[in-house]
């Protein structure tokens, strides 16, 4: 675990993605003030989120090692990033462990991907929500694995990913910030940071749906746009459905995960950090 900067460091605050060649929407869970405690913040130097790694170059996997990560959960599902971007497989090296904990519980499929974002368009961050709800509901035992996980490895630096870094990933990312006493206002906009995080990745993206889905695109269809469309009401709304069926994040925990009050705390205190310490 990295030593955990001085509050005079401007890296105990938190800052925008994390420059990191062949890979987009990389930042940091660090620096974001809690609700847990007096001067206290989220700890740094613990978790990273990502999108795939499937087009890191030596030096942006150099500047991943840099990072100290130990420990790639993967949320995609088998051969996802393959059909959607290439064939290239690269590797870390010795000392990072890579963990395939699919979110989604169905099977890839580029034509429902399509469909599930031309339903973004068409109902905005309402569909949104509800697609985000139902990852959270169906996807508690990965949940579960991964908070349990940051319980039992608290000197692990992970890095967290799915295809593009923004819908499953923000999923858990939102679920850690909540858990770690973020403002839901302040959780909502590190999601939000998605849209601009992936703004130069967009014609990769389109030039991927489109080979395909031949003939399904063109350079103005709209879908380009909603692939990276990330209103900081859509995970607002997300965690309102948390909050009006389960009463927050740690009763969901409780509920969907079975995670108790002891586990919980001792996750939030990998999660956190208090500058008087």
């Amino acid at each position: 675990m990295a030593t955990q900067p001085s509050p005079q460091d401007p890296s105990a605050t938190a800052g925008p993605s994390i420059q990191t060649e062949g890979v987009f929407n990389v930042r940091s869970f660090g620096g974001y003030a809690s609700t847990l405690g007096p001067d206290c913040f989220t700890r740094d130097g613990l978790l990273y989120r990502a999108g795939h790694l499937k087009d890191a170059t030596p030096r942006g996997l150099q500047q991943i090692r840099d990072l100290g990560v130990s420990t790639i959960i993967d949320l995609t599902n088998s051969g996802e990033t393959k059909a959607l971007f290439n064939d290239k497989s690269n590797s870390l090296g010795h000392g990072v462990r890579v963990l395939s904990l699919p979110l989604a519980k169905h099977g890839f499929s580029v034509q429902q991907l399509s469909e599930k974002y031309q339903r973004y368009m068409a109902e905005g961050e309402k569909a949104i929500a509800e697609s985000y709800f139902k990852l959270i509901l169906e996807g508690h035992e990965v949940i579960r694995d991964i908070l349990l996980l940051i319980r039992d490895n608290p000197n692990d630096v992970f890095l967290i990913h799915c295809a593009m870094g923004k819908d499953r990933t923000g999923v858990i990312f939102a679920i850690l910030l909540a858990l770690a006493g973020v403002p839901d206002d302040i959780v909502a906009d590190e999601y939000s940071r998605s849209e601009a995080a992936l703004e130069s990745a967009l014609p990769k993206i389109a030039a991927a749906i489109g080979r395909t889905l031949p003939g399904q695109m063109d350079s103005t269809d709209p879908l380009r746009r909603a692939r990276i469309y990330h209103r900081k009401e859509a995970m607002q709304l997300t965690l309102q459905m948390v909050e009006a069926e389960f009463g927050g994040v740690s009763q969901y925990l409780k509920k969907c995960c079975d995670i108790g009050d002891e586990d919980i705390k001792r996750i939030q205190g990998v999660l956190t950090y208090s500058r008087d310490n």
